[in-house]
């Protein structure tokens, strides 16, 4: 496998950096689960993860990869700096019992899922996912904020029930204005625009993007992120709502290119 396999989950991507200083979630209070008796709470943290990962979307094999490599990042990484957000769906008192920065103890997350997993995860990805883990931890020195999107995403933790999806079946790169690659690889698209700021990201492959719209037309919104190194240009047609987006460009302005990303 090489770095890529590891550092997203997923085979041959290409990895985008984007802003680092992403807000903290402010999760709303819900009723917790009630923790199971005498259960390993490793055992216990996946079941309840998978029971609320049903609510928001079907079981399969892909999911549940990234599922696994997410929990158990976020069990080596939770008493860490990065990690700012909490997971309202995971019994009151639960990630007490388990420590962090030990990855023989995050490790049996994968043996878990395959328990839970429904047929749907089996030792090929238990292997694969405990070395990916693993290296993601070790060469991305932002990991958290991958994290934070993840959940944001697939449990809609704290603000993921605001973000808008755009399901983009191709995506293109263009360098000097000319289109050197046209892609036809799926990417599922989250924003969020709140009066003159907005939020991007591309689970998992961009962490949360901030910043501000600069300018707006009579079909277009341009936003520039808070670090100044990604443009964003949202193009719409007939009005400025979510069934109306065309495409998005994003401009790296760190890397001298542009990425577009189109309805059909």
């Amino acid at each position: 496998m090489d770095f890529f396999e590891f550092l997203f989950g997923k085979k041959g991507e290409e990895k985008s950096t984007s802003n680092h200083s992403s807000p903290t979630v402010q999760v709303q209070s819900s009723p917790r689960p009630a923790i199971t008796p005498s259960i390993d709470p490793v055992e216990q943290f996946v079941k309840e993860s998978i029971s609320d990962l049903k609510k928001h979307t079907a079981l399969d094999t892909k999911g549940l990869e990234a599922e696994a490599i997410y929990l158990a990042a976020f069990l080596y990484m939770k008493d860490s700096y990065q990690i700012d957000f909490e997971l309202d769906f995971i019994s009151s008192g639960l990630l007490d019992k388990i420590p962090s920065k030990n990855y023989k103890v995050s490790d049996k997350v994968f043996s878990y899922m395959i328990k839970y997993g429904e047929g749907n995860y089996g030792s090929e990805e238990r292997d694969y996912g405990i070395n990916g883990y693993k290296m993601n931890i070790q060469l991305c020195s932002d990991y958290g904020s991958y994290i934070k999107n993840y959940f944001i995403r697939a449990h809609k933790i704290g603000s993921g029930k605001d973000y808008m999806h755009f399901s983009s079946p191709r995506n293109c790169l263009w360098r000097n204005g000319v289109k050197s690659i046209d892609s036809p690889t799926q990417r599922e698209v989250y924003y969020k625009f709140n009066n003159n700021t907005f939020e991007f990201m591309i689970p998992p492959y961009n962490p949360l993007v901030t910043g501000r719209i600069v300018k707006k037309t009579t079909s277009t919104l341009q936003c520039e992120s808070n670090d100044g190194r990604r443009t964003f240009v949202f193009h719409f047609n007939g009005s400025f709502k979510p069934e109306c987006l065309d495409y998005i460009e994003m401009y790296r302005n760190d890397k001298g290119d542009m990425v577009s990303y189109h309805k059909n």
